[in-house]
């Protein structure tokens, strides 16, 4: 009995962490975890939610090229969909770790900014991949981000100017790495499922 159970427990650890290859992008994700993320300054997401209502999750995955090459890597096409809700939501950040170091994603803006200090991250160039998935019956939900806009020749700390902007992710050339993806969910939101494009990594649930 007690081996027949050690069987079990072996099978479903194996199949909760099993890897998924993306043959399109000549890649494997393997889910690894979700746990709530820190609002406190100097965490490692770097986009903080003022809401009571809202809470941000950090779902770790790691990625890993099938031919062990350096390649651009588009977090674009991550999302995490709300069944109940019908929604589907982008990360608001992304960063990518090793043992003791970790690295943001940069994130670039839809829409061209008054302020020279955010020229840098209008890029019309570089594609969205994230509007190129529709679930039938579910609506792309993305959160504008509020950026601190300082000028070049007026900068205030106290008050800083703040512009918003629909935004995304440049690619980032890796060959494997494990990826924290930083997603805005309700505190009512008790499951949901991750995706990489069409194709679904992991069914979630989320606790406070």
């Amino acid at each position: 009995m007690k081996t027949s159970l050690f069987i079990i427990v072996l099978l479903s650890t194996q199949i909760f962490y099993s890897q998924i290859e993306i043959q399109d992008d000549n890649l494997t994700i393997e889910y690894v975890k979700t746990k709530k993320a820190s609002q406190f300054i100097g965490a490692v997401t770097n986009v903080r939610t003022k809401s009571k209502e809202i809470i941000q999750y950090n779902v770790k995955v790691r990625i890993e090229m099938i031919d062990n090459k350096i390649r651009p890597f588009d977090v674009n096409k991550f999302s995490l969909i709300d069944h109940q809700a019908k929604m589907r939501l982008r990360p608001l950040s992304v960063t990518y770790t090793n043992l003791t170091d970790k690295w943001y994603f940069i994130q670039l803006i839809k829409n061209k900014p008054k302020y020279k200090s955010l020229e840098d991250r209008y890029k019309p160039d570089v594609k969205d991949t994230f509007l190129d998935y529709e679930f039938e019956g579910v609506n792309n939900l993305m959160t504008p981000i509020c950026y601190e806009a300082y000028d070049e020749y007026k900068i205030s700390f106290k008050n800083p100017n703040k512009e918003c902007h629909l935004s995304y992710f440049k690619p980032k050339d890796l060959r494997k790495r494990n990826i924290n993806l930083y997603f805005p969910m309700l505190k009512s939101v008790k499951n949901a499922t991750l995706y990489y494009g069409y194709t679904k990594i992991a069914d979630i649930e989320l606790k406070f």
